[in-house]
Order: C-alpha cells, then structure tokens, then sequence
C-alpha cells in the first residue's frame, strides 16, 4: 500500500508534479526561453496573491525567504514589533536580533488569533516601529490571524509589514494589494503541493523604498533581495543558478491548484475536520480562528503524540505531531493541497480509529463513520 501524507507539510506531490521535473532539459543560465517560462510561473503564482507587485523566487527552502526578508528589510537599530501567538511567530524575534534590531515581542496566547482590540490598544501606546512581522497561518497551532485586520492597524502608523504565509497562501485568502501588505512570503511545499526548495516573496513598492533608502549595506548576498529584483549582470538573468526542474513542478503545482475553488476546497475539509474530530470526543487546540490547512487536537492524557505517529505510520499514514512544549500533546493534520481527497481522509480518520484503539485509547464515535456522513451532508 502507498503511504499517505496527511502532515502538515511537506504534502503530497502528484505523480504529474514529479513527472514535470523529468522533462527539464535546458540551461537556465544561457537559454533565454528558460527566463520566459520563469516569468510565466510567476505570473501564475501572483494570481494566488491577486497582484502584480514584485514577485520572485529564491532557491532553499521557506526559510530562506524569512531569514532574508529580515536581513532585507530590517538594519541596526530599527524597532521591530514581533506580533508573536506561536513559535513561528515568536522566532522572528531573533532574526531581528540576528541583524542588530530591536525586537519588542507582542504576545498573545498560543490557542488564540492575535486580537485586534489588544492590538490596537498597544499600538496607540507605542507605535515607533519600522516594521512588523507575523505569522499569517501559525501551522504548529492550526490558528490563521487576520492579514487584513493586523495589516489594516500597522498600516494606520506607516509601520512595514513582514508576513509569513508558508502555510497560508494557496489555502487562505490573501490580497496583497487590497489588504495594504508589504512583504509576504511563501514556500513550494506546503499548499502548493511543489517539491520543497523554492521559497516565493511579494514586496510592495514601500518595501522596495526601505531597502533602496538603507543607510548600511544589506549583509548577505544570497539574502539579499535586491540582488532578485534588481540584478543587473548582463550575463545572467540571476544572482545565481536557478533550477530548472523545480520551477517545471511548481508550474505544474500552480496549474492544478489553480484549476480548482481551492479556497472552499480548503474551507470546506478545514470544517469536515474540525466537525468529524469533535463529534469523537476529542477537543481542537485552537479556540477561534481555525485555520483551513491544518488542525491540530489535543490527545488524551496519558497518550503521546509519539506513540500515535509511530501506530500511524505503521498503517501507512504520515500526519504531524505539536512543535515546542506541545510537541507530544498534539497531533495535527495536514488538509492542504494535494492532501486533499475523499479516499485520503476516509484512509486517515480509518486508520486513526484502529490507532487510538490500538493503543488503549477508543474514541466515543468514529472518526470514519462521522467522515462519510457529514460528507454525505455536504455535498457541493
């Protein structure tokens, strides 16, 4: 039997995906047919964005684009407000720290969206910041904050937004243009459904402004966006050697998805999760602002996150474990992307009613059986 990927990421790649990067078969150094294409895949991918502001990719994975858009952006002695309701959110702090900024950590309770009132209370006390960062979808919580509210409230004191939506876009709803953001950043593997190893970034013309009027050179040159943007080699038409075949995937990724309502598709098993895991006595860890690509539940006492994703595995199916301090108290699947599919969730809510049976923990109702009728109910 396959094994099944219901993680929250890396997710499931389509055979015709990974067929796409066999047939790449030119230089993307010398042929000038290859700079066409990567313009397209572009194209394609700001449609998820519905802009046409700055665009690019950077090769390595999704963390590249963080670490750069900080190293980019951010120069010694700018106050930086980390808005911070998860570990991603939190971890930006010490990139600012990284480059000689000054992090003021915005917290909030990890169950929760990040609440506009506190917000913009704190920001009316304190708003000198030349930019913000924050976390659009917090994967290790399933919790999705409000792009448009949180951008609409930096926006108010010119404050420069830097937003990660590795697990956002492609599944939530994102405007770059109408929500007034700055900087968004995103990689292949999650929603995508790509191979892990490109990471996209968006900037508005502000954030162009910010790295153009540095007073001290950007300290990379693989981060260092301008360098994607702006190169002005005659010889190239990158800072460095592009990939081919993972461009040729992303293409084929970005065609599947977009041939789809993929933004109700994500909604609707976003629900259908939320509602089947419920209804079988288990609680979600998220309180309000449930995210539409991942969930993540709280396990029994006495049961471990471990000794589930090891039963799991067994029978076959990948799904995720917590990140931090609750990395062994919860589990979470992954509906994103090419995860998504009838047959995978009733193989998934299956084999975890076996698991939890298996390991001394039966649920009230099962998972399948709830699946299949609230699908049956559900029905486009």
């Amino acid at each position: 039997m396959a094994r099944k990927i219901l993680c929250a990421g890396p997710t499931a790649i389509a055979p015709e995906v990974l067929d796409r990067m066999t047939q790449a078969s030119t230089n993307p150094d010398l042929d000038p047919d290859y700079l066409t294409f990567h313009q397209q895949v572009i194209k394609k991918y700001q449609q998820l964005l519905k802009t046409e502001a700055t665009t690019f990719m950077m090769l390595g994975e999704a963390m590249v684009a963080l670490e750069g858009a900080v190293v980019s952006l951010v120069e010694p002695g700018d106050r930086v407000l980390v808005l911070s309701n998860g570990v991603y959110g939190q971890g930006f702090a010490d990139y600012v720290r990284f480059v000689g900024g000054e992090p003021v950590v915005f917290s909030q309770d990890h169950r929760h969206g990040l609440d506009l009132d506190r917000l913009a209370a704190f920001l009316e006390r304190d708003h000198d910041f030349a930019l913000a960062t924050m976390v659009h979808c917090e994967t290790p919580t399933a919790v999705t904050n409000d792009l448009a509210g949180v951008a609409g409230l930096l926006n108010q004191y010119g404050i420069l937004s830097i937003v990660d939506s590795v697990s956002g876009i492609g599944g939530e709803k994102v405007d770059f243009d109408a929500f007034g953001l700055d900087c968004i950043l995103c990689g292949s593997q999650k929603v995508l459904s790509a191979p892990t190893g490109l990471s996209l970034v968006t900037l508005s013309k502000r954030a162009e402004e910010k790295i153009a009027d540095r007073q001290k050179e950007i300290p990379s040159f693989y981060l260092n966006f301008k360098n994607y943007y702006a190169y002005d080699d005659p010889a190239f038409a990158f800072p460095y050697t592009m990939s081919e075949h993972l461009t040729a995937a992303l293409d084929e990724a970005l065609d599947r998805l977009l041939a789809q309502d993929y933004l109700s598709l994500h909604a609707r098993y976003a629900r259908l999760t939320r509602e089947t895991v419920t209804a079988s006595g288990l609680s979600l860890y998220a309180l309000d602002h449930f995210a539409n690509t991942v969930t993540a539940v709280c396990l029994p006492e006495g049961l471990s996150a471990s000794q589930l994703l090891d039963t799991m595995r067994a029978k076959d199916i990948l799904i995720s474990k917590g990140v931090g301090p609750m990395a062994d108290r919860l589990f979470r699947i992954g509906h994103m992307g090419n995860n998504i599919s009838e047959d995978n969730f009733r193989a998934l809510f299956a084999a975890l009613d076996q698991s939890f049976t298996d390991l001394g923990y039966p649920l009230d109702q099962s998972l399948e059986a709830t699946f299949v009728a609230l699908l049956a109910d559900d029905r486009p």
